[in-house]
């Protein structure tokens, strides 16, 4: 039995976070979250500053062709304070991450196994103003086909019905997958303001029959072998060890019979407001699943990504 209190109290890391995000909705409203709350989910930034230490951009200029960097390098940028509004960047940090994040979206379109960029960038809380083969794009949606691209092979020909995502941030990745996959449902497991800021974003885009939306202190009552995807992008390594445990044990218990289990973490991560250090090989994955992919995850290589096959669910094994 998944135990509730470990899974409805947020680690510190989280609630300090969580505050943060608060204190920025406050201030900003919802509508540039893009350009505050999002550059906490998974949106990197690239500064001249760090650059060199930057192991995305070293894996970007690595797999583009010289062609295809010169035109990143050649296409001009609007890095006007009024196109970057609320964004205190400078000039050149501004143009640096245009340069990256069409990098990213050249690598993703050779991937995109499922069509994700063929979907707009919507508007809906103020993208950064990234522009590229007459468009606009942005690292999120980018991100979102590789994720797919890599969950494509576990799926096979079978379209999900129902997912689940744990840490869904605003709803890029519900955005890109509620789209490729039309029939499916979409569940989230999030704490507040996170779960706030996802209702509202992912409401403005789809209908409200397709949405669910649970507080992680409510998750122990989710049913049964109800998921045909369960996912966490970047936030397992953000809670405590019984957490993540606590987690695995629930995906184990709600994944439908022949479900698929996606992670993608930091390969190692110390939170510094736990103090503590967790490494992706030491999540006590339960042994009745099967592994479909383990390895490192293209672009941010400082992390891994996996999926398992649940045969059955853990209720039935007699083990």
């Amino acid at each position: 039995m998944t135990s509730e209190p470990t899974i409805g109290q947020p680690s510190k890391f989280w609630s300090v976070l969580g505050e943060t995000h608060a204190a920025e909705l406050e201030r900003y409203g919802f509508e540039t979250i893009k350009r505050h709350q999002a550059l906490r989910y998974f949106t990197w930034r690239w500064r001249w500053a760090s650059l060199y230490e930057s192991r995305q951009m070293r894996f970007l200029i690595a797999h583009s062709s010289p062609l295809t960097v010169i035109r990143c390098l050649g296409k001009r940028s609007d890095l006007s304070d009024a196109a970057w509004q609320g964004v205190a960047w400078s000039r050149r940090d501004r143009w640096l991450y245009a340069f990256a994040v069409r990098l990213l979206w050249e690598y993703a379109l050779r991937h995109d196994r499922l069509d994700v960029l063929r979907l707009p960038e919507p508007e809906l809380g103020a993208p950064l103003p990234v522009r590229w083969r007459g468009r606009l794009i942005s690292q999120d949606l980018a991100n979102t086909a590789l994720e797919a691209t890599a969950l494509a092979p576990a799926l096979g020909a079978v379209a999900p019905r129902s997912i689940l995502e744990v840490g869904g941030g605003y709803g890029r990745t519900a955005y890109g997958l509620l789209n490729v996959f039309p029939h499916a449902n979409y569940t989230i497991i999030d704490i507040e303001p996170a779960l706030t800021i996802s209702r509202w974003y992912l409401g403005k885009l789809f209908g409200q029959d397709r949405l669910r939306f649970v507080n992680a202190a409510e998750a122990h009552k989710l049913p049964d072998n109800c998921y045909d995807v369960i996912f966490s992008i970047s936030s397992l390594h953000e809670m405590t060890v019984d957490q993540v445990t606590s987690y695995l044990e629930l995906f184990d218990r709600i994944a439908s019979a022949g479900g698929i289990v996606f992670l993608k973490q930091w390969e190692r991560w110390t939170n510094p407001h736990d103090a503590i250090t967790l490494d992706f090989r030491d999540y006590r994955i339960p042994s009745r699943w099967r592994c479909v992919f383990d390895e490192p995850a293209p672009v941010q290589t400082n992390f891994r990504q996996a999926a398992w096959r649940v045969p059955r669910n853990a209720s039935a094994d007699p083990g």
